[in-house]
């Protein structure tokens, strides 16, 4: 507060463009936020002013900065649902948009995607960019004006079929849903998928392996599918459109994570295919945890919520119970898998009993006979018939085959 009162006092505009920069950079909640939104808001305005004087210039440079750097400061600030609100809603002329602003930006850059040797700034800048696209693409009405560049629409289709392009992927995924009229629900397999940060998988594995002992509904995780790479989404995608259920373990670092916000936003855009009542479920990872973000407040603020605890089993019984595997349900299941147990006790000591009876059998394992043979050879044979307790009187009969081998 001290060094943004000495600021203000100074009303040097150079210094104040350098502390609203350093502001966004680092802010990591929305109490710092709101703390310093008027420079933060300030300060992205003319970050966005000069993105347009950097585009214009042959080395591609505004105040000293490159254009690389001040999109990725842009995409910083956009983490601020006020900032995108401001700088797309208000920021408008008669021109243009803003929205048509980043989109033929986009267009005029998007070949670095597909250069061998491309030029490291604009790489970087190109990249940035595809994130600022995709932040907007993350809300519907925003979106919809941006896919009504049909330029735009056809470069994002042709490239999101590419390999390794990630951010573009996930934005052909938010186009399409908006594209897809609303279906009727269809009935679809059980299947949980859990999103969670890679700093937290830990404790995902924790919870996934407790889970797993209170649910026999099928699991998808990443580490278990897919390498970790730039062209995973192409995958994930998909699994979330299948899932039944999706399961969020939720964390600081979750939170800070825009590539969280996008999967999360793309979650919930897909939910309508799911129970609304047990098809979403937030799981804390952290005692008194709080969202410091207000866009996941937006987003999570009426989904089922599980309570961190220190036992991560009795937070996998919640979450069974949330989907409607009630815990009489689970120890009805854990009594009959003790019964089974019992059961094929019972069988083997009457097993054991019976082979110390009967006498030593002959087993003889013979070749197949070809389909055009009429002999007909018992695979299973004993060199005394006449005892009544022989070793298949424990067993039941299986048939099989291996190479050119029958048993039964």
């Amino acid at each position: 507060m001290e060094r943004k009162q000495l600021i203000n006092d100074e009303n040097n505009e150079d210094l104040t463009k350098v502390f609203g920069r350093a502001v966004i950079a680092l802010a990591v909640n929305d109490e710092q936020s709101e703390e310093n939104k008027k420079f933060i808001l300030d300060t992205s305005e003319i970050l966005y002013q000069s993105c347009k004087d950097a585009n214009q210039d042959v080395e591609l440079k505004s105040d000293g900065y490159h254009l690389s750097e001040l999109l990725e400061l842009l995409h910083r600030a956009f983490t601020n649902t006020y900032v995108i609100k401001y700088i797309l809603e208000d920021m408008n002329n008669e021109e243009s948009t803003v929205i048509q602003y980043f989109a033929e930006l986009f267009l005029s850059f998007y070949g670095v995607l597909l250069d061998p040797e491309p030029d490291e700034l604009e790489k970087r800048a190109v990249k940035y960019l595809v994130k600022i696209l995709l932040q907007i693409s993350s809300y519907p009405e925003y979106l919809k004006e941006l896919i009504e560049n049909n330029q735009f629409y056809i470069i994002i289709q042709s490239l999101a079929n590419r390999s390794q392009r990630d951010d573009v992927k996930r934005i052909w995924c938010n186009i399409q849903q908006i594209m897809i009229p609303n279906v009727p629900k269809k009935e679809m397999s059980p299947m949980i998928y859990i999103s969670y940060d890679y700093t937290d998988e830990e404790f995902c594995r924790e919870f996934v392996k407790e889970l797993r002992k209170k649910s026999t509904i099928p699991i998808w995780i990443d580490y278990e599918n897919v390498e970790l790479c730039d062209g995973m989404w192409e995958y994930v995608s998909s699994t979330i459109l299948s899932a039944t259920v999706v399961i969020i373990l939720v964390s600081t670092a979750y939170v800070e994570s825009t590539d969280k916000f996008q999967e999360l936003s793309y979650i919930i855009s897909t939910n309508k295919s799911r129970d609304e009542n047990k098809g979403l479920i937030i799981v804390t990872m952290e005692p008194n945890f709080n969202f410091k973000r207000s866009w996941m407040k937006d987003l999570l603020h009426d989904k089922i919520m599980i309570p961190y605890d220190n036992n991560i089993g009795y937070m996998a019984s919640n979450v069974c119970e949330q989907m409607g595997v009630s815990k009489k349900s689970l120890v009805k299941s854990l009594r009959c898998q003790v019964r089974n147990v019992q059961r094929k006790t019972v069988q083997s000591d009457d097993f054991i009993g019976n082979l110390e009876r009967s006498p030593t059998p002959t087993i003889a394992y013979v070749q197949k006979e070809s389909p055009n043979k009429t002999n007909d050879t018992n695979i299973l044979s004993t060199s005394k018939k006449e005892s009544k307790n022989c070793i298949a009187a424990g067993l039941m009969t299986q048939t099989g085959s291996a190479g050119d081998l029958t048993w039964m």
